[in-house]
């Protein structure tokens, strides 16, 4: 037979119980505050709107004096041609001779810039051709890095952008 003593019921709850650890009265559980603070921040992410409809704010007005204010169109416009965004993202381009030509997309204005500048720069050599990107206030902002990366592949050597309220 087996020499280990024999327990009572009793001695083995006495044994078997453990000492329950509380929390000193001025230490405060975290985890409650934590969790609140996570969902609160998915709530905000989640909420928060991201929107692209305006790209530009209206710009600052320029000084009142009528000597630092430029001209509203330059005097030389044989070496530039525009092209104007409209408020659903639509291309016009303005031939420096002043034809208009439509385009639908970023191909169509390739095409048109490059007639443009081919047509600009014919008889003239060395010549930094300017392009002119007047954008509606409610365009995006895609519509107008097309137009300047457009302008770049098309070899205009001078690239500006305004944003405007309305078109004349």
């Amino acid at each position: 037979m087996s020499n280990a003593p024999v327990l009572d019921e009793e001695e083995v709850l006495e044994q078997v119980s453990f000492k329950k650890n509380e929390l000193p009265k001025d230490d405060m559980d975290m985890t409650p505050m934590v969790d609140v603070t996570f969902l609160l921040l998915i709530f905000f992410m989640i909420t928060a709107s991201f929107s692209s409809e305006k790209v530009f704010e209206k710009p600052p007005p320029l000084s009142d004096s009528s000597s630092s204010k430029p001209p509203d169109k330059p005097p030389d416009q044989s070496d530039t041609v525009r092209v104007q965004i409209d408020e659903f993202n639509a291309y016009t381009v303005i031939f420096s001779t002043g034809d208009e030509r439509e385009a639908s997309s970023k191909q169509d204005l390739l095409l048109a810039l490059s007639e443009a500048r081919a047509e600009a720069s014919s008889g003239k050599e060395d010549e930094v051709l300017k392009l002119l990107v007047d954008a509606h206030e409610e365009c995006i902002h895609a519509s107008i890095v097309a137009a300047l990366d457009a302008g770049r592949e098309a070899g205009f050597g001078s690239l500006s952008v305004t944003v405007v309220e309305e078109f004349e």
